[in-house]
């Protein structure tokens, strides 16, 4: 009998008889099953990745609607760059039913270090979270990470994490603090700069609770 080559899976032989497809498929299916039970450690992995969403020379990009759902309290963000036609600040706002939430509701504390030099600390609160005046010639050497807390809840919602950025003098670590004080769940969120457009990737993973 045929079998796959990491696992070891039983698959039908090309002489294998029609009649007993149903049976092959159940057998395969099983020990798939079994192989990722063992192999994770439970039914679900600890991160999932939900979405990717790649965009090009827009505006503004916005996930598309119940990006976040019930079925995890936290999540991880990245947002990539690889363009940028303006040097200024890239924003976010959090989304509800094809809305975003304009509001001033957005805190945001935060530190921006220079490699030797730590450069300054400073907090905001407006109607968006700013998150630093990024160089358009260094775009492309740009990620952001957060981790989300509470965002599909209807209660506060927190994101923490930091950026790398490769502005024009000295490569720069951002680390950021951000809360939307209202109580209120948001399904979705939008990225844009202050001006001009953006290229890049923004992915969505689910920790599972």
């Amino acid at each position: 009998m045929a079998t796959t080559t990491n696992y070891s899976w039983t698959t039908p032989d090309d002489t294998s008889l029609v009649k007993d497809g149903a049976s092959a498929i159940r057998a395969l299916g099983t020990a798939i099953d079994t192989s990722m039970n063992t192999a994770l450690g439970t039914k679900k992995a600890g991160m999932v990745l939900l979405n990717t969403t790649t965009f090009s020379a827009v505006s503004a990009i916005s996930l598309t609607a119940d990006t976040f759902t019930t079925t995890y309290n936290n999540y991880r963000l990245h947002i990539t760059l690889t363009a940028k036609s303006a040097s200024d600040a890239l924003n976010i706002r959090l989304r509800a039913a094809g809305a975003d939430a304009t509001g001033s509701n957005y805190l945001r504390s935060g530190y921006e270090a220079k490699v030797g030099t730590f450069a300054n600390i400073s907090s905001a609160a407006g109607t968006v979270w700013d998150l630093g005046s990024i160089a358009s010639a260094t775009a492309s050497r740009t990620l952001w990470a957060f981790d989300i807390a509470n965002i599909k809840l209807a209660q506060a919602t927190v994101f923490t994490g930091s950026a790398a950025v490769q502005d024009p003098t000295a490569f720069s670590l951002y680390g950021y603090s951000l809360l939307h004080d209202s109580a209120t769940a948001y399904d979705s969120l939008t990225i844009y700069p202050t001006t001009g457009t953006i290229t890049g990737s923004v992915s969505v993973y689910g920790y599972n609770k």
